[in-house]
Parts: structure tokens; sequence; C-alpha cells
């Protein structure tokens, strides 16, 4: 998905302030598409073309990299998993926890006993504390396929955990014979069913799942950090 429009606002005013600091014309596309282009490591035809999450986050990074006002934003402009934890990380904590909350009563506890088991987090590390969603990170585990016996990209531990709640949400969510709609609707978040977005639509949807139906398949995810769950493609947060 592409940039939304206050996004690309966010991005033209950042431009400006380049412009302005190192006496270019704002008014120059040729530039800016250059600067731009080189910014992401891809040729741009328009503005309009930047991905809306990793490549929006990269670009204003870049700009204010230039402007030199951000030391996080230079890691982020190389590290683009800095700003894909942080988004799973909101997703967990206001998509799936309020949910979950409805089912379990110590859900700080609950999903810290996962993380710790599937991240061997006592064995490895030996810590004083438990374990928190800001120990895990966005980046792509490689471990030895049990079948293959080659090296294999698997996904993030972030990702992981939250294929691994939402597996666990749908089941307690199954037994206790709620819909998702009444589940989020319970939890008082926005439900995205048919029902929902058109009031006078009397069409009856069999939701799928709790979380959003474009986040990435996990049919590969690593058995090793949590139970596979039926999902589709990339986070579009």
């Amino acid at each position: 998905m592409t940039i939304t429009e206050p996004q690309r606002i966010a991005i033209m005013q950042l431009w400006g302030r380049v412009c302005k600091e190192r006496g270019w014309k704002t008014s120059d596309k040729t530039l800016r598409l250059a600067k731009f282009s080189e910014l992401l490591g891809r040729p741009l035809a328009s503005t309009n073309d930047v991905e809306r999450l990793d490549e929006c986050t990269k670009l204003m990074s870049g700009l204010k990299c230039l402007l030199g006002i951000s030391v996080r934003a230079g890691l982020e402009a190389t590290d683009p998993t800095l700003n894909q934890a942080r988004v799973l990380r909101n997703t967990i904590l206001t998509d799936l926890v309020p949910c979950l909350e409805l089912y379990i009563a110590d859900v700080a506890g609950f999903m810290a006993a996962i993380m710790e088991d599937k991240n061997r987090w006592w064995k490895i590390e030996r810590p004083a504390r438990g374990m928190t969603l800001m120990d895990l990170d966005a980046k792509p585990v490689i471990r030895t396929d049990r079948t293959t016996g080659e090296l294999r990209e698997f996904p993030s531990q972030l990702k992981q955990m939250l294929f691994t709640l939402s597996a666990r949400l749908n089941e307690k969510r199954k037994s206790a014979g709620d819909s998702v709609h009444d589940m989020r609707t319970r939890a008082g978040l926005v439900c995205a069913c048919a029902r929902c977005q058109n009031p006078r639509s009397n069409l009856v949807v069999p939701a799928v799942s709790a979380v959003d139906p474009d986040l990435e398949s996990s049919i590969q995810a690593d058995p090793d950090l949590g139970a596979a769950v039926p999902v589709e493609s990339e986070c579009p947060y």
C-alpha cells in the first residue's frame, strides 16, 4: 500500500525544511525524486509511490538525518526492523491485549510466560526480571530447517508472538461462544465486520480471525517460537 495523504504532507514538510537549510528549490521535482530515490534505494516516479509502512518511515528518517535533528532517525534509516517492531508491539497492545483481558485475569503474566518459554529466557539470559515485549525484536530469525538441514529464514520474534497470541485468543473466544464482533465490541474496539461497516446490510459474514486478515501468512512459522496461525499477508499498519 502506498502512503496516505497525511503521510505525504508530513514528508513534504520535512523536504521543505531540508531545502530551506541547503538552499535547494522546493519546486525542483527532479531533485526531490532523485533524493527520495537515493534515500529509499530504488527509483521513484512520484512521491505517492512510497510504500506506507517501511519506506515511509525510512524516507522520513533519512530526511531527518539530512536535517541532523534525530539520532534515532539515523538508526531507523538503516534498520527498518526498528519501525516494524514498534508497529507490531502497538498491534499486540492495542488490538489483542484488550480482547485477551476479557478471558484472562493476568494478561501480562500470560504473555510473559509465552515469551519466556519460546525464547528460552531463563535458560540462556538468566535475567533478574520477567520478559516483556520490549525484549523481542522484528529481525528475521535464521535457523536450521529440521527437515532439510539448511539455514532458513523464519518470522521474527514479535511476529511469532503476534501469531501465538492470535491463536490463543481465538481458542478462548470460541470456548466462550463469542463471535469476533461480540468480542471486539465488549473490548471497546472497532469491529470491521460487514454489518458494522454497513449497518443497513443484513449479511452475516463469518469471522475468521481476531486480527486483521492482511497479516502475513504464518504457514512457515518457526515451531520453536510459537504455534502457526492461518493469516494472510503483511501487517498493514
